[in-house]
């Protein structure tokens, strides 16, 4: 759509800080925002709350290691060059991870940058999940939650090859081990407080992005999709967003 991930999303200047959960194209979202928020003349930070692979040099050209706020005293500079930064706090030797920051230095870099974006959820390379106890981390001081889903995950069965932690999506979906993934799974998995909406406050807005939009075949799934999510959703959910980021980024919004 015309205006890119920024105006689909609905990112106003008073969205200062960006939380992407769920599965299927976080990390690959986060970076397609960057871009197009730096396009538009803006500084950006992307980081993990949990943690990510260093990122390529076509995702972010530079990356900045710390353990605390006192450590980002060159962050400005680097984001007067660079534009876009990656902050972590560390890569871990054993699965060569960058490692996430804690809410200290979210909150130093929100007020070094103009926009932060924040990886707070893994997937281990699932399009679909739904979150254990201890996830995700959610800043407090997030704006906008994105629970993320990938279109692929549609019509798969309902097992550990396509779905990451499976026992907690069975207990959110109402469906069984082998079952078929279906559009209602879907809106029930992303609007459930134990699913797309769990550690999201009451003051932060939430739209979710269906990716992968290029791998369906038909258009009916998506649709039957989106309606699942504003059925179940109530007033909380008042958008989402369909596209897929291979390649040229395709997106579409649908507000309810």
């Amino acid at each position: 759509m015309p205006g890119g991930l920024v105006q689909a999303f609905g990112i106003s200047d008073k969205v200062r800080i960006v939380s992407l959960v769920g599965a299927g194209g976080k990390t690959s979202l986060m970076y397609a925002l960057a871009r197009d928020l730096v396009g538009r003349g803006q500084t950006v930070v992307s980081t993990t709350t949990t943690k990510i692979y260093p990122p390529r040099a076509d995702q972010s050209s530079h990356l900045v290691l710390a353990d605390n706020a006192a450590q980002l005293a060159e962050l400005p500079a680097r984001l007067d060059h660079f534009r876009h930064v990656t902050v972590g706090r560390s890569i871990d030797p054993s699965s060569s991870k960058l490692q996430g920051v804690s809410e200290e230095i979210i909150s130093a870099l929100a007020g070094i940058s103009q926009r932060v974006l924040v990886e707070a959820d893994g997937a281990a390379g699932r399009p679909v999940k739904a979150p254990a106890p201890w996830e995700p981390v959610i800043p407090s001081i997030t704006n906008l939650v994105i629970p993320v889903v990938g279109l692929d995950c549609l019509g798969r069965r309902a097992d550990e090859k396509w779905v990451f932690r499976l026992t907690h999506f069975l207990a959110v979906t109402g469906l069984a081990i082998g079952d078929p993934v279906t559009p209602t799974s879907i809106g029930k998995l992303v609007t459930d407080p134990n699913g797309g909406l769990k550690g999201v406050a009451p003051g932060m807005s939430v739209v979710p992005f269906l990716n992968k939009l290029d791998l369906l075949a038909e258009r009916e799934p998506v649709m039957e999709t989106i309606n699942a999510i504003r059925h179940y959703s109530g007033a909380r959910i008042q958008r989402v967003v369909v596209g897929t980021l291979k390649g040229t980024v395709r997106v579409e919004a649908y507000e309810f």
